[in-house]
Formats: structure tokens, sequence, C-alpha cells
């Protein structure tokens, strides 16, 4: 055999019929493709390459130049005989070279499932589910080259915080623009200066890395992973000639090591990528082994728990001229096999400050309060007293014990305290922390120092909505919801909590997503968390993770894995915005399918092996009494109703769907509804509600509703049962008896809330858990719209 040749295939009749031959013998011979499928309409504009042993052409592959600076790669097919000699891997090494010489932006490419490996192996992420198309299934691949020429590069491996430095130089000072991505969270300066006002960032997003298979509760699902760069224009920052940049990079969630969540292990260690640009072409400056690093002064930084910063190591004040001369070089690694995407929405920031009062001192600590539940960071001064070397320590909670103690029971326990150390170096002015948030309301403070005052941090979203009741309890829903949100929303992503687990549940997400796009400019927000739950999605069977980005975590098929169909769909009645549904409709026949596979006798009855199969979550005492099933095909039901009516809205076939649909519903009925009496089940804890909602009640169900809550008056219902309760009675004109129980003065009662002094709402309505959860906050949609 001859030492192979590579050539361009011009768009001649004799070489492109040897093309047309190639790719007939291998997609339609061999892997069934149907004839029409290796013409392309794009062919006598595209870039052919070719690979031949002796003249004979054994390898081939094309690429397409589209619009938006999208480069797509097609047609990559060899003989069978000669796929062990990589040559698979050359050809589509030299189409993308092509690309990226033409000043390609992106690399796309649609495979069949089964060149998945292929592309993984080359350095092509999939970008979303697979799907299928006449009987064939394949996957979307995206290869973002924002960061070609440049390296990722990490920093040891132990520290949990470094200080990356390198120095460029400009010649000109025009548009200068830095491209970075720092994982976990990156404060960039340049010449001593911050670059924005945005904290914690890049946000979050479903990193890859993750041990899903060692978790308590496995998961052996393949997901799409993302990570996220920044776009920063820094041309304000520099000057003529020697300029320098400073990385303080973070655990953040990419490096996080002490993860109190089931068995999660670091995604990875202190990563950093970045070039500065001049102009589409000139590279000012680039990330490679040239980068210089040292451990930070910040000497642990965990989300979880808190921070310990150490002053006295300096290099606190990136202002001043750094000697770099004993520091490491960083080490090349590989790109990681994930999308990259521009962060383009909603930063986290300091919203406001908020100056504590002191409430309790002695001769150990000071107590405050901050007179409402919120997240955010505590700035720290030292006083008079204070020498270098001295240290103070800072802790947070949501409840004071009697004796000023704080009680840490709510925010995780004793075990899980939120807690910051700072030792004084005799000057810096003023500490706080720099790599996550805290959240309460009570903070204690030990040592010669004093809280400043108290930065309140979350994703900037904007309230939209205001209300305003002469009813106090309703006035206090409304306002406690709002605050309980606003903590709960970092990185845009909703969380269940912003203390103890800090995920975007998928549950508590859904639940609320109508009342957040009412209350809140969170178009934004949801186009990023929209794609977080469909990247944590399994790209082939459509299992739906219980968080995005997934971290572990317990819940349901229904409740929390529907959050693929229901945050879409809340999403395009708020914004009436079809691409959307257009965009993850795959995805939502994916999980009707997994719904459907994971049912028996036509009730959903199952989820993953060793895992969560929740129903409702939150009753009274925690008593969840409804069968899981029945909650799980209620949210069956409802998915598919709504894909029905998302299918005809973007003009795509239902009829297999409406078949589906009444199998269920059918199921559903004759298992749980008694015709005698209109009733669901017992009625308990709103199982009424539930199918009254889906349109399987009739007039006696609702009369059902009415007699039991009138008679109840107050809720016995968990976090789902507790929105349908409401939302039923508002849309079928029984406000007053809605207003009845939301203004209710039992134990299961927002009022109880309130009378225990609570500015945010409580998991439970005991508040036997966590302060600060937004779940039963659904309610404020029809408070605002009804009240």
């Amino acid at each position: 055999m001859s030492e192979p040749i590579y050539k361009q295939i011009k768009y001649t009749e004799n070489n492109f019929k040897s093309l047309l031959s190639l790719r007939r013998k291998v997609f339609c011979d061999e892997a069934g493709e149907a004839p029409s499928f290796i013409k392309n309409k794009q062919d006598e504009k595209g870039y052919h390459i070719g690979f031949f042993i002796d003249d004979v052409l054994v390898g081939a592959g094309s690429v397409y130049c589209c619009d938006g600076g999208d480069y797509e790669i097609k047609y990559i097919c060899v003989y069978k005989d000669y796929r062990r000699f990589k040559i698979g891997s050359d050809i589509l090494k030299r189409l993308k070279d092509y690309a990226v010489k033409n000043g390609a932006k992106q690399i796309i490419c649609t495979a069949p499932v089964e060149a998945l490996d292929f592309f993984h192996k080359n350095g092509i992420p999939h970008d979303g589910i697979s799907f299928e198309d006449k009987g064939k299934r394949y996957i979307p691949l995206r290869l973002n080259l924002v960061f070609e020429g440049a390296d990722f590069v990490e920093f040891g491996g132990e520290a949990q915080a470094v200080a990356a430095v390198s120095d460029f130089t400009v010649k000109e000072l025009t548009e200068t623009k830095l491209f970075v991505s720092g994982l976990g969270y990156c404060n960039i300066y340049v010449n001593g200066k911050f670059v924005s006002d945005r904290r914690l960032a890049p946000a979050w997003t479903n990193y890859p890395g993750l041990k899903t298979t060692v978790l308590s509760y496995p998961i052996y699902d393949k997901l799409t992973y993302r990570i996220l760069y920044e776009v920063l224009d820094i041309t304000n920052l520099i000057k003529k000639g020697k300029n320098t940049v400073v990385f303080h990079i973070g655990s953040g969630w990419y490096s996080q090591r002490e993860c109190p969540n089931e068995g999660v292990q670091p995604y990875g260690c202190l990563t950093l990528c970045y070039k500065i640009m001049q102009g589409e072409k000139n590279i000012v400056s680039k990330s490679d082994n040239s980068v210089k690093y040292k451990k930070s002064y910040v000497q642990r930084a965990s989300v979880y728990y808190g921070e310990d910063q150490n002053a006295v190591l300096g290099g606190y004040d990136f202002s001043k001229r750094i000697d770099t001369s004993d520091w490491s070089n960083a080490d090349v690694i590989s790109t990681p096999l994930a999308v990259l995407d521009e962060q383009d929405f909603i930063p986290d920031k300091f919203i406001r400050a908020i100056k504590p009062e002191i409430i309790y001192k002695d001769d150990e600590k000071t107590v405050y309060d901050l007179g409402e539940n919120i997240s955010g960071v505590a700035v720290v001064k030292f006083n008079k007293y204070a020498v270098s070397g001295d240290m103070c320590t800072v802790s947070y909670a949501e409840v004071l014990n009697d004796d000023y103690t704080l009680n840490y029971h709510s925010a995780g326990g004793e075990g899980r305290k939120q807690q910051d150390t700072y030792i004084y170096d005799g000057k810096i002015k003023e500490m706080h922390l720099q790599f996550s948030w805290h959240a309460g309301r009570f903070i204690q403070l030990t040592g010669n120092a004093e809280i400043k005052e108290y930065r309140v941090l979350h994703t900037d979203i904007k309230p939209i909505a205001d209300y305003k009741s002469d009813n106090e309890t309703l006035q206090w829903i409304f306002d406690a919801y709002i605050r309980t949100q606003m903590s709960n929303t970092h990185g845009c992503i909703p969380s269940d909590c912003p203390h103890r687990e800090r995920l975007g549940y998928t549950g508590d997400g859904q639940l609320t997503a109508d009342t957040v796009m009412l209350c809140f400019d969170a178009e934004k927000m949801y186009r990023k968390w929209m794609r977080d739950i469909a990247d944590s999605q399994d790209i082939f069977n459509g299992h739906v993770q219980h968080t995005a980005p997934f971290y572990g975590g317990g819940g349901g098929p229904g409740g929390w894995g529907g959050a693929i169909v229901f945050v879409p769909y809340s999403f395009y009645k708020a914004y009436g915005d079809k691409s959307v549904l257009e965009k993850y409709y795959n995805n939502m026949i994916s999980y009707l399918d997994y719904m459907e596979n994971h049912s028996e006798k036509g009730l959903v009855v199952r989820e993953e092996l060793l895992g969560w199969c929740l129903g409702d979550w939150c009753a009274p005492k925690n008593k969840n009494t409804i069968p899981e099933p029945f909650v799980n095909t209620y949210y069956y039901i409802r998915a598919i109703k709504q894909v029905v009516e998302i299918s005809e809205a973007i003009g795509k076939p239902a009829k297999e769907l409406k078949v589906r649909l009444k199998k269920v519903e059918t199921a559903f009925k004759n298992k749980y509804f008694n015709k005698k009496t209109g009733t669901f089940g017992n009625s308990e804890q709103g199982m009424d509600a539930y199918g009254y909602d889906i349109g399987l009640g009739n007039e006696k169900t609702l009369k059902a509703i009415i007699e039991r809550y009138e008679k109840l008056g107050c809720f016995d219902t968990g976090i789902f049962g507790t929105k349908l309760v409401i939302k039923v009675l508002c849309e079928n004109g029984y406000v007053d008896l809605a207003k009845k129980l939301l203004t209710n003065e039992t134990e299961n009662s927002y009022y109880n809330m309130k009378k225990n002094g609570a500015t945010t709402l409580w998991e439970n309505w005991d508040g036997c858990d966590s302060h600060s959860h937004p779940m039963f906050g659904s309610v404020v949609e029809y408070i605002v719209k009804y009240m």
C-alpha cells in the first residue's frame, strides 16, 4: 500500500461522481440511509477533501459555510476496510482547519448516534439530545472556536483559590475585549481595576467531569455538558505599553471540595482559558503555560461553608505591582469536552447594602440582626485594637436561640454551618467573602472587628409587579415571596434554598416559574435555566434529573422531571416566544417517551433504580399521603396536554399524542376516580384539585373541593397540592374561599410563618427545616391576579 495523498476534490463531474459513490456505499448501503441523504444542495459551494490510496478514493468529508459564521461538517465517510487507520479523524481535523482558516466562529454537525464516540474522541461535543428522523436517530454537535489558539490551563490541583497573572503589551489604544472562562468563580483585574461589577462569574452550568454513578442515588445517564465564557470590554482599562491582567479564581461549583450533597465530588481543578483581542484577528494575549500563579490569601473557598482568608499572606491588593519571580507556571490541559457558550444573561451583583443592628454583645461575641432573611456577604472591618495576625470569625443563621446564640438547624445544622474566618495584616481596610454567598438573618462575630455592612447578593432580576393589600397576611405572603425568590436566585438558577442545598431543583423551579415570570423581569434568566434543564436530560432515554445543573438530589419523574415541558410552556405563555417551543420540542417528546416507558397499565409507577420517585412533597408534618403514581400520572397527563398544544402551535403532528393522552386519562380515571361521588382517591391533600385541573373531574369534583376546604379551613396539602387548590378555586370563581385558606391562622398557614417573625417563606408549614424556600410562593400568582 502506497503512502496516502490528500487533496481537495474540485466540483467536477468525474471527481464528484467518485465522492457520491463513496457516500452511497457508506451511508446508503452500510448505514441504511435513503438515497436522497447523500446529495446536498450546497455541494457546489462546499469544500470537499478526499483520502486517496493508489488514486482510489477511500475516505472523504465535506464542510459548508452557513449563516452567522458557522461551518457545518458533513459526510465524513471511510470504506470499512480502511477505518482502522484513523483516516476519519484526519479528515475531520483538516476540515476543521479549513473552517478556522476561513474565519469560522463555530463548527456544527448532525451525526448518527452511532458516530457520537468518533466526534467525542476528536474533541467535538454534543449539544442536546438525540432525535428521530425517518426511522434513524441523530444527535447535534457543536464546537465553539472562541478560544482557538489559546490553551486551557490548571493550577496545581490542591489550591482552593489562586491568583493567576499575565502581562501583555498594547501598541495602540483601540477597542479591546477579554474573552475568558475561569472555573470555578473568577474575579478579574486589569491594571489593578476590577473589570466589572458582576459577581460569581462565570455562572454555574452542567459542567463536564461529575461522577454521577457514585452518588447516593446513582445516575448512569448521558448528559450534555456546557461551560460559559464572558466577553468583557476592557478598552478603558488598558494603556499603551505593558499591562497586567489578574485572574483571582476560587473553587465555586467547579472545584467544590466540601459538598454536603449525596457523595458529589469536584468536577475538576481550578481552570482558566482566555484571549485578549483587538479586532477580529489580533490576539494581544492568551492563556498558555506562561501564565504565572500562586495560592491566594483565600485559603479555603467553599460554596457551602464559607472562606478562610489570611491577609498576612499578602496578594489581596491587585492594584500594586506584582512580582511573579517565584510563582509557578500553569499546566496546559486538554480542552474540556463541553459546549462553550457566551454568558449573555443577567449577572449576580451586589444589589444593596444593609446596616445591621447589634442586638447582643459580650466579651466574646457580637450578634447582629439584618432585619430580614436574605442572601449576601458581610463586610468586616478590624477595629483599632486589632494587630497583625488577629483573627475574627463570622457565622450566619436564620434562627436565633433565646440566649442569643445562633441556631443552625434550619440552614443545614451545626455540621453545615456557614462560617468565615479573617486574619488581619495590620493594614487592610475591609474583608469579605469572594467566591460565594451566605444566607440568613442573624450574624455572630468574634474578634477585634465589626461588621461594617451587609451587601445583598443575588442575580440582578428586577421585580416588575407591585402588590398592596389591607390584609396583612396577603401582603406578607407577597413580600416574603419576593424576598425569598431573590435570595434563591444565583447564576440565573432558581434554587430550593440559599444555604443548605443551593440547588436548582426542577420541582421547585417549575412550580414557581409562572409566578417568577409574573413578578420579575426574568426572560433572560429562564432562557439560561431552560438550557440547564435540557442539559440535565439523558440524551438517549429522555430522563430529566431532579436538579439543573445536575448535582444530585431527590424528586420524582412528574413534578420534577416535567420541568422540561412546563417551564418552556410557561415561558411561551409569558413572553409569546415560539422559538423556545421549537428548541426544546425534541426534549419534550423524549421526556414523554420516558414517562411512557416507566408506566404500568397507563400509570407512571417508577423512575431510576435506587433513586427517588416522589409524588407531592412537604405536606403537613411531612406526611405525604397521596400515592406517588397518582401525582406522577397527573403530571404525565398535564405534560401530554401541553405538548399537544405546543405541537399545534409550531406545526408538529399531534395525532399520536392525542391517542396516548386518551389512554393515560382512561387509566387514571379507572384507578382513582369515583363516578358516584365525583372525587379522586380519598380527596386528601388536594387530590380532587389534581383531577379537576387536568379536566377529568366534573361539577361534583368542584363541589367536593369547596366543601372539603370550607370545612377544613386550612391547608392539608404539599407544595404541588397547595398551588392546585388555590388555582382551581380562583379560576372557578371561589376567590373568597381561596383567600380564607391563604389567610387562615392554624399551624398549616402562611400566618403561622408571619406570626413567628419570618420574613421569607418556610420549607414546611411548621418551620421544622429551611426558612427560605420559594415553593409555597407559587400561590402569589393567584393573589396578584385575583385578589
